[in-house]
């Protein structure tokens, strides 16, 4: 189900489905996608709530909104209007760096954390790439590195509605809004993640193309207790590629909250 909800003056879009223990589920700059299998998964065992970040669906981008900090205050706030109690709060790509935003602030209301390959902070040193630049390389290499198989991520545009085609033009501008520079990432959230105050679990694909392992691994380090999974033949979005597995892992991550 599809709702709007106004949250500190902005209004959300909101997809929520399901019933059981609360997910918080912030997407990746891709966007929700209309065909959501894994959400289908996910609220097989719980109530999912997976809004649209303001720029991207049906949600409003105020004039007043232009960080991921913003972003991480909001969604603070949306659990608190939605009175969530032990939730689970999980992210993908850029939604993964909008959580862990979210939970070096205030954990009161989450359980647990899964990130799902995030983006969001800086490794290596100052030339150092860690995070492919999707913004410089053709749409054919993007999808080559951000997929394991390519076709399960293929959308066929010439089939989209004006309406369809304007909304992911407006996520990919919002996208480089949030993200433009420093490229992707917050210099200072590397130094606070070790205020994570609640189980978290990292999740890889093993064909990753856009954070390697070895990226994940630098986040597992920061985090007191975390832990770390791989998916094979998986690349970036774990939660598309592989609906079902991903779900099972969520599942089994929940339970043992």
């Amino acid at each position: 189900m599809s709702r709007q909800v106004t949250v500190s003056g902005v209004s959300l879009e909101i997809e929520e489905k399901g019933q059981g223990r609360p997910i918080l589920f912030l997407h990746p700059g891709e966007g929700l996608q209309p065909n959501r299998p894994w959400l289908d998964r996910l609220a097989e065992n719980h109530r999912v709530i997976a809004p649209h970040h303001p720029g991207f669906g049906g949600s409003v981008l105020p004039d007043w909104v232009g960080s991921v900090d913003d972003l991480a205050y909001l969604y603070l706030d949306l659990a608190a209007a939605l009175k969530l109690e032990n939730a689970v709060l999980v992210g993908n790509c850029f939604g993964g760096w909008v959580a862990a935003e979210m939970a070096v602030r205030n954990t009161a209301r989450f359980a647990g954390l899964l990130l799902a390959a995030p983006l969001g902070i800086k490794v290596g040193g100052v030339l150092d790439r860690d995070i492919t630049d999707m913004h410089a390389i053709s749409r054919t290499e993007f999808m080559r590195r951000a997929w394991a198989d390519p076709e399960k991520g293929a959308i066929d545009y010439t089939k989209l509605a004006d309406a369809e085609l304007a909304g992911i033009a407006r996520g990919r501008e919002t996208l480089a809004v949030f993200g433009w520079k420093p490229y992707m990432h917050n210099p200072r959230l590397k130094r606070w993640l070790h205020r994570i105050d609640i189980p978290t679990h990292l999740v890889w694909g093993e064909e990753d193309g856009i954070v390697s392992i070895a990226y994940g691994e630098a986040w597992k380090a920061e985090i007191r207790g975390a832990t770390i999974e791989t998916m094979p033949a998986t690349g970036h979005y774990p939660h598309w590629e592989h609906p079902n597995s991903f779900a099972a892992r969520v599942k089994t991550f929940t339970n043992r909250l």
